[in-house]
């Protein structure tokens, strides 16, 4: 969705192409293995000349390289030359940092010392040969300063509201209301599967005690054997993998809940739900990196009883849960909606060619 949202504001400025690596794979469907960096990915060098060979013929003025995962991508077209913008979704050696360490606890720094000494010099190293770096919030620039210096150029560019919520109506919350949860994200992805199986196991149970008909619907791509067999059996749960269309299941609930404690970049799901019009309660984790006010545009909670709290604050108070959906759609076509990503990029774009005249 950032590619997307990216792609159309680059589109405003100049003729625009599009090379999607996958497709330098051909008819086989693989993910390239990852260096010991883990941020990298190991790109068979006929799929890096592929790529080269495909920018060469267009001929381009500059080249928007996805992250530090296409690092070797970026490091042939600036040997090759070309001007190269590194798109950054997330400080990836940060969040790389707090998945081990949520899933190996003090173990971890000495499991994986190498591996984040290496992501932070894979990022450090394309940093400093790039011609500048586009981050996703204010958070990250700092983020990244701390690891490469201040004298790297950075711009913000924000992390859009997906393109399907643009013209969705958003439904009315019900009087009375009732707890109908969703929780929506890539259900492959760790921080996911955790925020997951914590609403399964102790979050959901807490809400039921209080609401024994609340319900919860988890929503994403990939679910595995291990999170199917999480939900099978949770009174209320509904897992549901690939699916087709989010907008039934948002016109379904009547409040997001995500629990995340950790990630990197700016939460898209955040952004999604509050451009489709359902209420937000969520961890400082979740919204990290957005300029969201608690109880103004959603509603914090950090342990299983603040989630409950929050659900009982929507049913006693039937304005709150309106206040929200006003207060969260404003916010995001304020900041986060296609023309606030068009200007960004404009303003990156012309900042950089002020550096050349």
């Amino acid at each position: 969705m950032r590619n997307l949202a990216v792609g159309l504001g680059l589109s405003g400025v100049a003729r625009t192409n599009t090379i999607a690596v996958q497709d330098c794979y051909g008819t086989q469907k693989r993910y390239p293995t990852r260096k010991v960096s883990f941020i990298e990915a190991d790109l068979q060098p006929v799929v890096i000349a592929d790529v080269a060979g495909q920018v060469a013929r267009i001929d381009p003025d500059m080249v928007v390289v996805d992250g530090v995962f296409l690092g070797d991508i970026a490091k042939r077209l600036i040997a090759d030359g070309r001007r190269v913008i590194i798109d950054m979704h997330n400080v990836e050696s940060a969040l790389q940092q707090e998945v081990d360490r949520a899933k190996y606890g003090w173990l971890a720094a000495l499991r994986f010392r190498k591996r984040w000494r290496y992501a932070q010099a894979a990022e450090r190293q394309l940093a400093e040969i790039a011609d500048r770096i586009w981050m996703c919030s204010a958070r990250d620039v700092a983020l990244m300063q701390r690891i490469v210096g201040d004298h790297i150029l950075m711009d913000v560019i924000p992390n859009p509201a997906p393109a399907w919520c643009r013209h969705a109506e958003p439904h009315s919350p019900p009087d009375p209301w009732i707890a109908r949860a969703l929780f929506v994200g890539h259900l492959g992805y760790r921080p996911n599967i955790e925020a997951g199986k914590r609403l399964l196991h102790c979050i959901q149970p807490a809400i039921r005690a209080v609401f024994p008909d609340a319900t919860l619907d988890i929503c994403g791509r990939s679910p595995g054997r291990l999170l199917r067999r999480h939900a099978a059996g949770v009174p209320g749960v509904t897992l549901i993998g690939d699916p087709a269309d989010l907008a039934p299941f948002y016109a379904r609930a009547t409040v997001a809940l995500i629990p995340l404690a950790q990630g990197g970049g700016t939460r898209l799901k955040v952004l999604e739900a509050m451009a489709m019009g359902v209420p937000v309660v969520a961890t400082a984790k979740a919204v990290e990196g957005l300029d969201v006010v608690p109880d103004g545009t959603f509603l914090l909670a950090e342990t299983d009883a603040d989630f409950v709290t929050a659900l009982q604050r929507l049913t006693a108070d039937p304005q709150l849960a309106g206040r929200l959906i006003d207060a969260g759609r404003r916010f995001v076509f304020e900041h986060h909606g296609q023309q606030t990503i068009d200007l960004a990029v404009r303003h990156a774009i012309d900042r950089r060619a002020a550096l050349d005249r």
